[in-house]
Order: C-alpha cells, then structure tokens, then sequence
C-alpha cells in the first residue's frame, strides 16, 4: 500500500504543467462553488433588508380581511393597547402605526393618484428607513405643522414641485362617505430609488390623516422590526400567534412577500444547477488530464501487468494521484475562495440601486462566508472528482499488456 502512494505520488511530478492545470481546473472550482454560495447568501440578506428595513418591516399587523380588500374602513380598533403589548415582546425591538389611504395628489402643474399614509415619525424611526432616504429638505416632526409632507423625488419631478410648495390631498372619508381634502406645504423629499415608493407614495402626519379619513384614533396597519429578521421568516413564531385574535392579524414578511419569498427560495435550487456545472467542467478536465497521464504511461503500466501486478492495484494507484492531487487543489480552492469572499465581503458589490422583483436592491451586496462554504462543499468536491477518475482508473487497469508493451514512446 505504501509502495502505491509513492508510485502516485511521483507520478503528480513527472509532468507538472499537466499536474498543475489539472489542479487548477478542481481549486477554481472549488474557490468559484465557495463564492456563489457567499453571494447568493449576501443576495438574499440584502434583498431581505432592502424589503423589510426600507420601509415596510419585518412584519405587520392589519385588521384580518385587510390585505385581501384594501378597504379603509379595516381598521384596528383600539391601537393603544395593541402598542401597549407590543412593548412587553421581546422579539419586537420597534414597532410604527400606520394609517394607509389611496388618493389624489394635486399641484398646480398636475395631479396623480397616490397611497397617502399617516405615521408618527419618531416611531416610524424605529422601524423603517424613511428618516435616513431623505434627499432634501426637512423630515417629519410631531411638533411641528400639520400640513407637513414629504413626498419622492421622483413624484415631485413629475408634478413639478418644489420644497415649500402647496400640495392639496383629496381622500375618501369614511366618516360620511365624501371626498374630503386639505392642503399640505412639501416639507421634505426622499429617494428609496423604488418606484412605488418614490413615485406613488406621500407620507404626512398621522392625526390630520385621521381626521380626513374620518377614522378617529384607529390605524390600518402596525408595522413591526423583530430583534433579528430571520425571525420573521418562521410561520410557526410563537410571536404570531400572541399578536393575533379574531379581529387582526400578524404576519411574518415572508406572508406578506410571496413574491420574494419564492424567489429566495429558488436560491438553492439555483446553487444546485451551479455546482452540477461547475461539476461538469471539473470532471471533464480531470478526465482527460488523468488520460494524458495514462497514454504517457501505457508501456509501464503494461510492464506492471505483465510482471504480475494485479489489475485492481493499478486501479487504485490512479485513484491514490487523484487523490492527492485533489487534496491539494481543494486547499488551494478553499484559500482562493475563502480570500475572495473576505475581499468582496470588505468591498461590497454596487449593483447601482437596482430594483429586482419590486425589491430595490438599496445596499451593497456583500459575499457572506458560511460554515458549510468550508465544511460540506470540500468533501463533496473530493468524492466527485474521485468518482470521474474512476472510468481512466478502470481504462487502465484493463490495459492489455501484451499491447502496450508494443507501444514506443
């Protein structure tokens, strides 16, 4: 046995340009299966955030039929004790009341149909990132005018607006059941760099919202940050189900977010198609340096045979070079993988605030190294290079030597 580890082993060196390309073929594999893990990882974390912490949180309360109507008379009735509860979760690290209406926004140059929500600007601090989006101007304060409003970039562009400027907002009352409406001053703008947001989106105070709609002191929606957003993930949280009751509902973004839950989940079907063409390509390189390798050596192999060597031992003297030889490649990939991530981790990728399936990607996409980057895809890599040595192993293992000592080198 030890005779064929020294066999395999100088036989890596006998042609070291092969050697090394057929190593590098298995270490950039690896190193390219490390990093697609690490950014499909730092994806999905940054695509959750830029769903969640922008604006609409890791989870929501509504009245129960809301989601599914829309209707501005679903409202949750009695909010501070709702609030009240809230502040004994320990899940829950900030909460923001909302109210939610759909209306017209009208200018001197144009007008255009807008969602109007009402917040409580220093708790919607705790919850989204409204306050950091600003872009000019000033953000909501309770203490300051009522007729505050802060509006997109993007909106103002197109209503041709300006700071300071009189907006009028006409809504629906609930109360008696006509179009009400008041004029606002835009106090401040943003940019999410998320269409709906930044283009059909206003936000003003709570309380006058609540008086043109006619609701009293009720909210349509409670939008929660839980203490880490994996949380919100999970169904089954406990936390769910003591926030809800026969007249409201709390939900998890992953209810709320189909769209982007699925989407997600395609990420591991998407790394399994990765790593079966990485693979690929792997095990078609391997195969033929290792056959190089073999046609060089047929009249030794073939004078092994002919002295007596079994066939099963020529077999596993293949099988030993590749081995070594992926074990070494696997730790180059492993350093080249692991250094790469930790760069593009630092350095972030600027995907220049893209919007991918309603989600604008608002922050840098950072590779994140997990422990089965190091701990599963190795192994796997390993038995996968050892299974497409096996067809040369056997090739030559089947060589007739009374062939291949006729062959001249």
């Amino acid at each position: 046995m030890q005779l064929t580890w020294q066999l395999a082993a100088r036989n890596l060196t006998r042609n070291r340009r092969r050697t090394l390309l057929t190593g590098l073929i298995i270490s950039l594999s690896t190193a390219a299966l490390i990093l697609t893990d690490a950014f499909i990882l730092g994806f999905s974390d940054t695509a959750v955030r830029s769903a969640t912490r922008m604006f609409p949180g890791d989870a929501q309360i509504h009245q129960v039929d809301y989601l599914a109507e829309r209707d501005e008379e679903l409202v949750i009735e009695a909010p501070q004790a709702r609030l009240a509860q809230l502040d004994n979760e320990p899940e829950v690290v900030g909460y923001s009341p909302r109210v939610m209406a759909f209306g017209m926004i009208s200018s001197a140059a144009d007008n255009r149909a807008t969602q109007v929500i009402g917040i409580d600007p220093a708790q919607e601090r705790t919850v989204s990132r409204l306050a950091d989006a600003m872009a000019a101007g000033d953000y909501l304060t309770s203490d300051g005018a009522e007729t505050q409003l802060l509006m997109g970039r993007r909106l103002a562009e197109l209503l041709a607006v300006e700071l300071g400027d009189r907006i009028v907002i006409s809504v629906h009352n609930q109360e008696w059941g006509g179009a009400e409406q008041a004029l606002f001053r835009v106090s401040g703008l943003y940019d999410f760099n998320a269409r709906v947001l930044d283009e059909e989106t206003v936000f003003v105070l709570q309380a006058p919202l609540q008086t043109l709609l006619g609701v009293g002191d009720t909210v349509h929606e409670i939008a929660l940050a839980l203490r880490t957003p994996a949380l919100a993930s999970d169904p089954d949280l406990p936390l769910w189900q003591r926030l809800s009751d026969e007249q409201v509902k709390a939900q998890g973004w992953t209810t709320l977010m189909p769209q982007l839950a699925a989407m997600l989940d395609m990420t591991s079907a998407s790394m399994a198609l990765i790593g079966t063409m990485l693979f690929i390509l792997a095990a078609l390189g391997v195969t033929n340096g290792i056959f190089m390798s073999i046609y060089e050596r047929t009249w030794e192999i073939g004078v092994l045979l002919a002295i007596g060597t079994r066939r099963l031992a020529v077999f596993r003297m293949i099988l030993a070079e590749t081995l070594l030889l992926a074990l070494g490649a696997i730790a180059v990939g492993l350093a080249l993988g692991g250094l790469a991530t930790l760069t593009l981790g630092a350095v972030g990728i600027d995907y220049g605030s893209m919007e991918l399936g309603g989600v604008a990607m608002a922050e840098q996409i950072r590779p994140r190294a997990n422990w089965t980057q190091y701990s599963v895809y190795p192994p796997i890599v390993l038995a996968l290079t050892l299974l497409a040595a096996m067809y040369p192993a056997a090739h030559a293992a089947r060589i007739v030597p009374t062939r291949a000592l006729h062959k001249s080198l």
